[in-house]
């Protein structure tokens, strides 16, 4: 029996299509790149798991993996979160995991979301400027960034400011907003920039892993305060991406970059 488990957990999504190609892309790259593990999934968010349990569709949290692989005799576990950043889901619900389960296995490997670092910061956007199309001198990009209101964006930078002074310093048509207000830049500075800059055209990017409901209604519905809406109120036309960045074969190499470093910095340990 292989004592190896590699556990992907996610926030999770209810959208069919974004789970297949975005949380599944990552997967599939990952079950690619370590043969050596049995591959399981995990999501975090309660509501997305209920939501989904009562379409029949069963997922696990974190904790319940984990005692089944326990049960299972698994004996070498890497956690491996598909997460965007060192937020608030990631410090709770899986950190906090290693601490509670390491009793029952060998070993319980952590590796990190996707941008943690200041390296992370650079390939990210790399990873980023590499989907786009090519653009027009009249055109622009927006990444919807789902943003916190917790002092913990501060801790780690300014996340989504610090991407923002990464695209400017490339000189990168791009423009980074969140969805919560209370982060920086917001969407109000989004407007301000969009107008200052004067783009006739803009391409609406989620800057989330999966593309689901922020993607689907804030960034690109119909209603009059989605960002798309509002937008085309300024006689400005856009374009919506309406896909995660977990299914860019760049940003999932990034992943099983972390997962191959986190398991390198435990065999030294």
């Amino acid at each position: 029996m292989n004592t190896k488990a590699l556990v992907v957990i996610s926030f999770g999504s209810t959208f069919d299509e974004t789970r297949k190609l975005d949380i599944g892309g990552i997967e599939s790259a990952l079950a690619t790149a370590f043969p050596d593990h049995d591959q399981y999934r995990a999501f975090t968010s309660s509501i997305i798991r209920k939501r989904l349990a009562a379409r029949g569709i069963l997922v696990d949290d974190p904790e319940a993996i984990l005692h089944k692989l326990s049960a299972a005799g698994y004996e070498e576990i890497l956690l491996q979160p598909t997460h965007l950043l060192h937020g608030e889901e990631f410090e709770q619900k899986i950190l906090a995991l290693k601490e509670h389960f390491l009793p029952l296995f060998k070993s319980i490997i952590i590796s990190r979301p996707l941008i943690v670092n200041d390296e992370d910061y650079q390939l990210a956007v790399t990873a980023l400027l590499a989907q786009l199309p090519p653009l027009d001198e009249n055109e622009g990009v927006i990444f919807m960034g789902h943003g916190t209101p917790r002092a913990n964006n501060a801790a780690h930078g300014y996340t989504y400011l610090k991407l923002q002074e990464l695209f400017s310093a490339r000189q990168a048509p791009v423009l980074v907003g969140t969805v919560e207000d209370e982060d920086v830049p917001n969407f109000a500075t989004v407007l301000t920039k969009l107008q200052e800059r004067g783009y006739k055209h803009v391409h609406l990017y989620p800057l989330m892993v999966v593309a689901g409901d922020h993607a689907n209604n804030d960034m690109y519905g119909e209603e009059p305060d989605s960002w798309k809406s509002q937008i085309q109120a300024l006689g400005i036309t856009t374009t919506g991406h309406l896909n995660g960045i977990g299914r860019y074969p760049s940003i999932q190499k990034l992943y099983i970059q972390h997962a191959l470093q986190a398991l390198q910095a435990s065999q030294k340990a």
